[in-house]
């Protein structure tokens, strides 16, 4: 027994023998080829990770940018800053830093998304090939056609220019809701609210939960110019009628009448061209309504095709009444030509075919007041055919049923549009299925984007 043995044995341990002296080699060499083959498969994968990473992000800004080519005033310098712009703002807090270079031809309708970023360093071989040169991905997004336009909300500076509270809801799935305002709140949803759109693209931000848009908001949007700024109003000298209240019992000065409560008129067919069951009916002519129009009671009140001026006085219908009207459009003139319908009003409106107001429900004039509400409170406002066009107001909704849900097509550009409590606003985009026009801005035809392969 040799000394190193005897130490061994005095410690009750066995002194290793030299038999599997060659196994131990073996495994000596063989183990740092396993180790780097287990850290090239490591890094390879994470290779393939940030690769992919970088690739849905360069889908997601092409999309984006395509989408943004679907609006008839969209140029490639917009969209290219408001794609760096996106880039920067959502995707490097996660990605890290990167390069885009982003490349828009509207001509072809197209939009190239390249980003480039350094390999990431290798926790296992910090010198392999598998990281040597950045990692590079390219998406192209084709965008065919001009997208629906139904929303476009006019302010630019303060929040809330689209604002849905509590459990509203507005359905525009068929076209582009657009908010002009720079506001990070621009677009603000709270409560159980929803905004659901084609697209939904805001100058500013979008605050809410994610659920609350579908799709997501693009940001950092060019705006939209107002596509009807420039054309010629209507005439409104003069008074054709002045203080015209129109009641159950007459079309005097009178106020009061018979009235229904919200329940009943919400069940009552509003589209039916005749006179309403147990209501009186009462035809009006197009003209210009010095004080306003207002009608109250069991009035079915009939407007004749044309133009009708409310000036300087509101267009109010409450308490069970109908206003009823085929090719009719009013334009609002001074700063109490609001108008307002009540909870339990009967509404059923299109819009002209021709002449000034051709498309156009609702206009106001430029010189109003700012921030002035129009308000439809109205349970029965089923059928709004055309364009409420109103630059300086707001579109103020507070109603329990569907609103303009049998439309073929209804179409806001208003200074900034309210939904609170539990509307149901829906717009359509169905232009094949009227006759009546839309006016510049509110695009008749479909748009689709998609990716290269």
């Amino acid at each position: 027994m040799t000394g190193e043995q005897a130490v061994w044995k005095e410690a009750g341990m066995s002194f290793p023998s030299d038999r599997g002296g060659n196994v131990v080699v073996f495994f000596a060499v063989l183990a740092p080829l396993l180790f780097g083959a287990a850290g090239l498969a490591i890094d390879f994968q994470a290779r393939l990770a940030q690769r992919a990473a970088l690739q849905d992000a360069a889908d997601t800004l092409a999309l984006r940018g395509a989408r943004e080519l679907l609006l008839e005033n969209a140029s490639e310098k917009t969209i290219e800053a408001m794609l760096q712009a996106t880039a920067a703002k959502q995707f490097k807090p996660s990605l890290g830093a990167f390069a885009m270079a982003p490349r828009v031809n509207k001509a072809d309708g197209e939009v190239v998304v390249e980003i480039t970023q350094p390999s990431r360093a290798s926790f296992f071989l910090s010198n392999s090939v598998t990281r040597k040169g950045p990692v590079s991905t390219q998406s192209t997004a084709i965008a065919h056609g001009v997208t629906n336009v139904c929303v476009v909300a006019l302010e630019e500076k303060s929040s809330d220019a689209i604002k849905a509270g509590v459990d509203s809801r507005l359905d525009a799935r068929d076209c582009a809701i657009l908010s002009n305002s720079t506001s990070t709140s621009g677009v603000n949803v709270s409560g159980m609210s929803r905004i659901t759109a084609r697209f939904i693209c805001s100058a500013g931000g979008a605050a809410g939960a994610s659920m609350s848009f579908s799709p997501a908001p693009l940001l950092d949007c060019p705006r939209y110019d107002d596509p009807l700024a420039e054309r010629v109003a209507p005439d409104t000298a003069g008074c054709d009628f002045v203080d015209t209240k129109i009641t159950l019992a007459s079309k005097s000065g009178r106020t009061g009448g018979g009235a229904i409560v919200s329940t009943v008129t919400a069940l009552i067919d509003g589209s039916i061209a005749g006179t309403l069951q147990g209501y009186a009916r009462y035809d009006i002519e197009p003209g210009v309504y010095c004080g306003g129009l207002e009608i109250k009671g069991l009035a079915d009140v009939h407007a004749a095709p044309g133009v009708y001026i409310m000036k300087d006085g509101p267009l109010r219908v409450d308490a069970g009444a109908r206003l009823y009207g085929r090719n009719v459009g009013f334009f609002l003139e001074g700063d109490n030509s609001v108008f307002d319908f009540r909870i339990n009003s009967i509404i059923n409106l299109t819009a002209p075919k021709t002449g000034l107001m051709a498309g156009l429900l609702f206009w106001e004039s430029a010189a109003a007041t700012p921030n002035r509400l129009h308000t439809i409170s109205s349970d029965n406002a089923r059928e709004l055919l055309g364009t409420f066009y109103l630059p300086r107001g707001v579109l103020n909704v507070n109603t329990v049923q569907p609103l303009a849900d049998t439309s073929a097509y209804t179409a806001i550009i208003a200074r900034k549009l309210n939904l609170n409590g539990r509307p149901q606003l829906v717009l359509n985009a169905d232009y094949d299925a009227t006759d009546i026009p839309t006016p510049d801005g509110v695009g008749p035809t479909g748009g689709s984007v998609y990716l290269r392969d």
